[in-house]
């Protein structure tokens, strides 16, 4: 969502469009828990631990208070696993350079023999945006750039780079595209992702995108960021893949960690993705998502997760090596406030704000609080949250699509450590926060139309419509049924008529949305364009027929 709103929607976008904003809009609020004053934020019926432990009165982090909260972590785990029935879980806590939790429950793969461990892999989603710029971190600490770094052009790094403004695609840099301020609007790309296109062609379209006030407006984006870090790695003469494991996944032993699909599928400790189908958990072994490997393919464990954070959490600094894996300069840089990503909701509140590749916000108590949330809607959960000034942090990853799951785990816990007491119930907050948003189109296409009216013809429907974002979509006619197929993969999507020349088809993949509009326009009885409802937001959703 353009701008990250716990408390709505925006309608037409995926699942994913929603989640991936939640650490800054949905556990950044969570863990602050809304009131200002511990008093009015810790019920009495909900404390933990002994009666007698002293609970801060603003709700600091404290040695006492993570301990409290450790001793109970595995109860929070276990009853929202069973609240949500999720297949598997895995999960650290790291404080004060150790780490005081680590842990997997649960199954790697519903209905097979393997449990999750610490060193399940799991598929990251979007938490591979703050573990990227880490990556680009690390390789400016090592000088590894050939240029300015974050203050790099796309342009001087990949010539032939441009979006829709010159003037902008002149002008863009790594650090636009890592804090989503580059104008591109909401998720530009990730249609074409479902339709078979490659990150590169992706990439290239971009330039098809309008463009919103430059570095005046956030948007998140996986392929602007996509493009910002392949770049940059190219500019270091590595790969993304290759600069990740020199100068982040070598250093620090993250031996499972990766961003490749490849990787993940010759691992033999993995955990595969689950959606619930018909009340049954379904695995998914297939998503693929190396097109957009920094921005949501890569693949850990939470053992490895907790590696990362402890080198982060002790400022950067790795026992053994001769200097800091990210010097000083380099984490106040990823870390310091970028975009604003949403406005106060009363008078003197506090905005929440985007860093480059992390959500960065405020506690009430003033703490530094860092955090991110990743999605698939294919069968994938995951969160972290940091407070760097008191040196904790915690990981949760899933293996089912989003219910609010990691981050309710996440927020309780720091309610424990800062209050003794859970301020709410955050499963119950969270759930439908992360829902798959109803479309008006999946609303209005689920009921019969009133009086409708006959299709023309079907064969008057039949043809090739071009169209210079998703390509051509061919509709056909086969044993009395129009169908249309699109994309490099050669899609098909079935059409059901509605009501004159409007028809409806299911969208399917990771931004499956429900039920599609596409509707056909006539110019002197000929058919002249359709229009996809569901690829229409940013008003490039109308194929224009191609003449005989």
């Amino acid at each position: 969502m353009a701008q990250d709103d716990v408390n709505g929607a925006t309608p037409g976008l995926p699942r994913r469009a929603v989640l991936r904003g939640l650490g800054a809009a949905g556990v950044g609020v969570a863990v602050t828990g809304g009131p200002s004053t511990a008093q009015a934020a810790v019920p009495a019926q909900v404390a933990r631990g002994p009666t007698a432990a002293p609970v801060p009165a603003c709700g600091e982090i404290t040695a006492e208070g993570v301990t409290r909260a450790l001793a109970v972590l595995e109860d929070i785990i276990k009853k929202d696993k069973a609240a949500t029935t999720v297949p598997g879980i895995a999960v650290a806590v790291v404080y004060d350079g150790v780490v005081r939790y680590l842990k997997g429950i649960g199954e790697r793969q519903a209905g097979v023999a393997g449990d999750v461990d610490p060193d399940t892999v799991f598929q990251l989603a979007s938490v591979s945006k703050p573990l990227s710029s880490t990556v680009i971190a690390a390789a400016l600490t090592r000088q590894l750039s050939k240029g300015q770094g974050w203050n790099d052009t796309l342009q001087s790094l990949r010539p032939g780079f441009t979006l829709a403004d010159p003037w902008v695609g002149q002008h863009v840099t790594v650090a636009d595209m890592f804090s989503h301020r580059s104008g591109l609007p909401d998720h530009a790309g990730d249609l074409l992702e479902d339709l078979g296109y490659t990150g590169e062609q992706i990439v290239s379209k971009l330039a098809l995108y309008p463009l919103s006030r430059f570095r005046d407006t956030y948007a998140y984006t996986n392929y602007g960021l996509t493009a910002g870090a392949v770049a940059f790695a190219a500019s270091t003469g590595r790969s993304w893949q290759e600069l990740a494991r020199e100068v982040l996944f070598a250093p620090l032993g993250m031996t499972s960690a990766n961003y490749s699909f490849a990787e993940l599928q010759a691992s033999k400790n993995r955990a595969a993705l689950h959606t619930l189908v018909n009340g049954r958990w379904t695995p998914d072994l297939g998503a693929n998502n190396d097109g957009q490997a920094p921005a949501g393919g890569a693949n850990a464990s939470v053992r490895d997760l907790a590696r990362w954070l402890t080198m982060l959490l002790a400022g950067g600094v790795v026992p053994g090596l001769p200097g800091p894996l990210v010097d000083t300069a380099g984490l106040q840089a990823i870390w310091r406030p970028q975009s604003v990503t949403h406005g106060p909701e009363e008078l003197g509140g506090r905005s929440g704000f985007y860093g480059l590749g992390w959500n960065v916000d405020y506690e009430n108590t003033g703490e530094l609080r860092l955090s991110h949330s990743g999605a698939f809607g294919r069968g994938a959960a995951t969160s972290i949250l940091l407070y760097p000034s008191k040196k904790l942090g915690i990981a949760v990853l899933t293996n089912a699509d989003p219910r609010g799951l990691p981050e309710a785990i996440a927020a309780e816990f720091v309610d424990i450590v800062r209050y003794n007491a859970s301020t709410r119930n955050w499963l119950a907050y969270l759930g439908p926060i992360v829902s798959e948003p109803v479309t008006e189109d999946q609303t209005k296409y689920s009921r019969p139309a009133v009086n409708p009216t006959p299709p023309r013809n079907l064969g008057a429907y039949v043809g090739t419509y071009p169209n210079r974002v998703y390509g051509d979509l061919t509709v056909s006619l086969q044993q009395g049924m129009l169908s249309f197929t699109v994309g490099p993969a050669g899609k098909r999507f079935p059409l059901m008529h509605y009501s004159g020349d409007e028809f409806f088809f299911q969208t399917t993949g990771e931004n499956a949305s429900g039920f599609s509009g596409a509707i056909f326009t006539f110019a002197r009885n000929r058919a002249a364009s359709l229009t996809i409802n569901a690829w229409n937001r940013d008003k490039l959703g109308v194929f224009t027929r191609r003449q005989a």
